[in-house]
Formats: C-alpha cells, sequence, structure tokens
C-alpha cells in the first residue's frame, strides 16, 4: 500500500480535493513569525486624562500604563442621527489598541487649550483597523480606556479623551509578512489556471486534517513541469504566497503528527513557550473526533511541567484524550470542551497532581506573549468549575 502524499489543497467552497502534494516549498522558511514588534513613540494630543491614565500624570498610579483602546469619537459633519445608526458598524473600524503602553512624559498641550500633551512608549496591535494602522480615521477625536483588566469593553475603565494621536498611523513592517512564492512539488494531479484552496496536512494513515487561515493558498498557476519525485507527479510553480509561512525547524512536529502523532505523554515538556503553543495548535488541527467518554471517568492532570500558559494546555490535552491530545488552547476553547464534545463527559472529575507548580508560576502580571493580562492558575481553577468539572488538587 502506497503512503498518501504528504499535503493536499482543498476548493475553498466546496471541499473537493484539487491536489495532492509530497512537498511544498514555500511553506517552511528560515525566518521566526511573527516578526517581535518595535516599540513606538506616541503622543495624546490635547487630552484630557481620567482614571488610571490620571493616576498616572499625577504620580499616584504607575508609570507602565498597559494596554490602551482609542475608539475614534463620531464622523464631523455627519448629522447626529447617522452617526447614531453607524456606531456600531464603525466603531470597530476606528479602534486602535496599544500594547504594553508607558507613559514617559506630559506638558501644557501646545494648543494653549489647557488640555495635556501626554507621550506614550509602546506598540501598536496589528489589527486590520483602519487600513493596518497606515491611514488615520476622519473623527473628531478618541476616547481612550485601559484594556489591561480583562478582555471586556464593558468592564474596561475609561481613561480620558484626546483631540489626535501623533505618531499612531503610518506604515510598519508586517507582523506576519507573507513567505516566499511557492512551488508544489510532486503534485497529482496537474493544476491550472486560477483557485482558491484550503490546505490540508495528510497522516500516513490518510486522514486529512485542515491547516486553517494562515496556511490558505490563493492564486493561480505560472507553469508546470514534469517532477523528478515521481513519473506521474508533476511540480506546479504559483503566483501565490502562504499567509503565514512556518519557521524551517518546526518541520520535525509536523513529521510526528503525519506519522501518527506523540506516543507518550510530556514530550512536549523540554519545549519553550513558544514551541508549547504549537504543539497546542498542532493538536488541535489533528484533532481525531471521537464521543465523549463515559460519565464517572477520572482524569490526571500530570502538573510536574505545567510551568507557563501554553503548558497548561498541552497537558490537559494529553490528561483527557492521551498524548498529543488537545483540550483546548485559551479559555474560550477550555469552556467549550468542558461543556461537551471535547473528549470527556461534562461534569468530570480532574485531579490535578504537583498543582502547586502550576500555582507558583501562572501568577497575576502582564504576558507578554498574549500581550494582555496573565491568566492565573486561580482563573483556570475558576474556568473549570464553573463549567462543572470537579477539579481536585494535589
Amino acid at each position: 500500500m502506497s503512503i498518501p502524499l504528504r499535503w493536499r489543497l482543498l476548493d475553498e467552497e466546496t471541499g473537493v480535493t484539487l491536489a495532492d502534494i509530497t512537498e511544498i516549498d514555500g511553506l517552511f522558511t528560515d525566518r521566526v513569525f511573527p516578526i517581535e514588534p518595535s516599540y513606538e513613540r506616541y503622543t495624546l494630543l490635547s487630552c484630557a486624562p481620567s482614571g488610571p491614565l490620571l493616576a498616572t500624570i499625577d504620580g499616584t498610579g504607575p508609570a507602565w500604563f498597559g494596554n490602551l483602546v482609542a475608539e475614534g469619537a463620531h464622523v464631523p459633519g455627519r448629522p447626529v442621527s447617522e452617526r447614531c445608526e453607524a456606531q456600531c458598524r464603525e466603531c470597530y473600524e476606528i479602534m486602535e489598541e496599544l500594547l504594553d503602553v508607558r507613559v514617559v512624559g506630559h506638558r501644557p498641550a501646545a494648543d494653549g487649550s489647557g488640555l495635556l500633551d501626554i507621550d506614550l512608549e509602546g506598540h501598536r496591535c496589528h489589527e486590520d483597523n483602519n487600513q493596518g494602522g497606515t491611514v488615520a480615521p476622519t473623527v473628531s477625536g478618541y476616547r481612550l480606556w485601559w484594556s489591561t483588566p480583562n478582555g471586556s469593553s464593558e468592564e474596561m475603565p475609561a481613561a480620558g479623551e484626546c483631540r489626535d494621536i501623533a505618531g499612531l498611523f503610518h506604515e510598519r513592517p508586517e507582523s506576519w509578512p507573507p513567505g516566499p512564492p511557492l512551488t508544489l512539488l510532486g503534485c497529482r494531479p496537474g493544476l491550472s489556471g486560477s483557485f482558491q484552496a484550503e490546505l490540508a496536512h495528510v497522516r500516513v494513515d490518510g486522514t486529512a486534517h485542515t491547516m486553517g487561515w494562515g496556511q490558505r493558498v490563493f492564486g493561480s498557476v505560472v507553469t508546470s513541469r514534469p517532477s523528478t519525485l515521481g513519473d506521474d507527479l508533476v511540480d506546479v510553480v504559483l503566483d501565490a504566497r502562504i499567509p503565514a509561512p512556518m519557521a524551517a525547524n518546526h518541520r520535525p512536529l509536523w513529521d510526528m503528527w503525519r506519522a501518527g502523532g506523540p506516543t507518550q505523554p510530556n514530550l512536549w515538556a523540554k519545549l519553550d513557550r513558544s514551541d508549547r503553543y504549537l504543539w497546542v495548535r498542532a493538536a488541535a488541527i489533528h484533532r481525531i473526533y471521537a464521543p465523549d467518554k463515559p460519565a464517572g471517568t477520572v482524569y490526571h492532570l500530570d502538573g510536574r511541567h505545567i510551568t507557563d500558559y501554553d503548558a497548561f494546555y498541552c497537558a490537559i490535552g494529553e490528561a483527557i484524550n492521551g498524548p498529543g491530545g488537545w483540550f483546548g488552547g485559551d479559555l474560550f476553547w477550555l469552556h467549550e470542551n468542558a461543556i461537551g464534545d471535547g473528549g470527556a463527559t461534562p461534569g468530570f472529575r480532574l485531579i490535578w497532581h504537583d498543582s502547586e507548580v502550576a500555582r507558583t508560576h501562572l501568577v497575576p502580571g502582564y504576558d507578554r506573549k498574549s500581550w494582555a493580562p496573565a491568566v492565573t492558575f486561580d482563573d483556570l481553577v475558576q474556568c473549570l468549575t464553573e463549567d462543572g468539572v470537579q477539579v481536585e488538587l494535589r
């Protein structure tokens, strides 16, 4: 029996197989992604600070501020009724978030308004808003919010208002620049014309697992030629690029999953946090769906290596679904799995061994991997128990 080719292109709309592929030149690169953000200087012009920003200015709060959301005020010249109607649609589009912000100075506003010009250092969240942060929206000013406490906009403390934000809107390098042009090596059948496809990773047993938006392939064929990898195969050169290429040193992880996945627990323990995140993503992509195990099943969480947030998901995935198993990669998916279809019947019992390791490492603070408040040990326990999991700490 021949081993299936490693990759598969699936038509984005129909899911029909367009081609099976041996290798893809341009999928893995020597660069590291995402690129570390560059810290920048911003100035809140004619600012009336309030809440935590005012505390920073008057010295009763720390200079490090956390995350700052700037929400554009109404578009000048538009009638109030039209502004109200368009508010929900425009709110996200004209919102900007600045991460890991520190207040580095302030002075009376240059316009003589009696307000303040406030200098900040931080970096922009890499969202698509306002053409990727390159074009300033047409607004009359910005409302400011402190977003560090949690991700809920309803609980973000107000931080004031300002007329404009200097230094925010300009061209920047892409945080995850597209990879090089793609060549499909050892392709069957050949391709022609233009297409929009999802990329799937194919295991040796023939099961295919779609990779997600970052590895989709939109483009057209430039040339085709006979491949040296097989008499019935062709190499196809495309004008397409992978939106989020993968680092070359991550290839062994995909090779392991192609061969069937991890065969013993804790193989992830020797990895650093970035690679543990990749492990969780690979586990999610290669997830094998199966009915939840019977009610009354007791699960044992090996806590010896839970020294960071992503390690928790590596460990609980294996506790519930065996080596290489997945049980979520963030609080949203932890909740979704705990209430059903994650491998365990809801209300299950989870014995967390060596829980003191996580209690010691997962503490309050600012997480410079997620650019958000750190998820703590207590947060994880609370999330599980609120979803009916019987957590026993040992």
